[in-house]
């Protein structure tokens, strides 16, 4: 009888062990207000959505609800040290001259004071995007701009943040070349010509578009132009990032507002880094600005909107005009490290 106890005895205690050690080691590996989560169920998805829905189930079956769930092999970090830039354009009034620059003068672009815990437009971050193991400050700098905003639900998600480039790129690659957003300025086809100069998922193997499939939506929010209606399917298909949209131009750079009607005055001082690497610091740059993925509805002519260097601020154009194209990347929160 003795025998069968302690055999029952042994039983249970190894059943205890083998629960809780791991357990343990999951919560001492990270910050005590923290669970690292393996995410090697969300790296086999192929868009984002999946991997919410996998990281939610994640933490509902496995860990207490004050704990917060994150990766333990995030794809973004803080940076450390900020990109700058000598303001050499001397023409004045506009570009660097017309923020308050002098000649020569240092040009830093985001910030580096850490908020615990939040997420602050402009922080800057170094990303893992083509999957080596490194997080290059030079080539793999992007700027947090908002919360991802989805196009189709018009509404944006706390889950997801959208970072911003430091470059724009041509065939993926940085670089200071430009190009249109349509070659027969049809502004309501959405960014045909414009998406081939984004990184695509064999550059950028390491990340995924939370949709490939999404809304283009116009300044009214609407999905209409004067020239057609929007398509509310665009594939940004085989490419890991796509363009920023004004709605999180808006929430990031303008207080969190949400859009209420296009202002070319409006000021993009404040965000700073949408300038780098154009004719903000250099006249000669070869880029004046970037583009949005948003159409502007309430003008003819095929309008569509850019970020424009000269006047620090939000612009529109004919969609056949040249202009850089600066990838935007879509990451869950739980894998930045911040």
């Amino acid at each position: 009888m003795l025998k069968k106890i302690n055999k029952k005895k042994m039983i249970i205690l190894l059943l205890t062990l083998f629960i809780y050690i791991p357990l343990v080691f999951a919560i001492t590996s990270y910050n005590s207000s923290d669970v690292v989560v393996d995410n090697t169920t969300t790296r086999g998805s192929i868009y984002l959505q999946d991997a919410i829905d996998e990281i939610d189930y994640a933490c509902s079956s496995n860990h207490p609800k004050e704990y917060m769930c994150k990766s333990n092999t995030p794809k973004c970090i803080r940076a450390t040290t900020l990109h700058t830039e000598e303001c050499t354009n001397s023409y004045e009034s506009n570009y660097c001259l017309g923020a308050g620059y002098s000649l020569n003068d240092t040009i830093t672009y985001g910030n580096t004071s850490i908020i615990e815990g939040a997420l602050v437009t402009g922080d800057a971050f170094d990303c893992d995007v083509n999957g080596d193991g490194v997080y290059d400050e030079e080539t793999e700098r992007f700027y947090f701009i908002s919360d991802y905003y989805d196009t189709d639900k018009k509404a944006f998600n706390a889950k997801v943040a959208v970072l911003i480039y430091y470059s724009n790129t041509d065939d993926g690659v940085s670089s200071k070349t430009n190009a249109p957003y349509h070659c027969n300025n049809k502004n309501y086809e959405g960014p045909v010509r414009a998406m081939q100069e984004l990184p695509t998922t064999t550059q950028w193997s390491n990340i995924r578009l939370y949709k490939e499939v999404r809304q283009i939506l116009g300044t009214s929010n609407g999905s209409t132009t004067l020239e057609g209606t929007l398509p509310s399917n665009f594939r940004y298909s085989g490419y890991s990032a796509r363009l920023l949209t004004l709605q999180e131009l808006y929430h990031g750079c303008f207080n969190y507002k949400s859009y209420n009607g296009l202002s070319t005055d409006a000021s993009l001082e404040e965000c700073n880094f949408l300038f780098e690497n154009t004719s903000y610091a250099v006249y000669n740059s070869g880029t004046s600005g970037s583009l949005l993925e948003t159409p502007n509805s309430g003008h003819s002519g095929g309008s569509v909107l850019h970020i424009y260097a000269a006047r620090r601020n939000l612009n529109s154009g004919s969609a056949y005009e040249n202009k850089g194209v600066r990838p935007v990347i879509e990451i869950l929160k739980s894998d930045i490290a911040y």
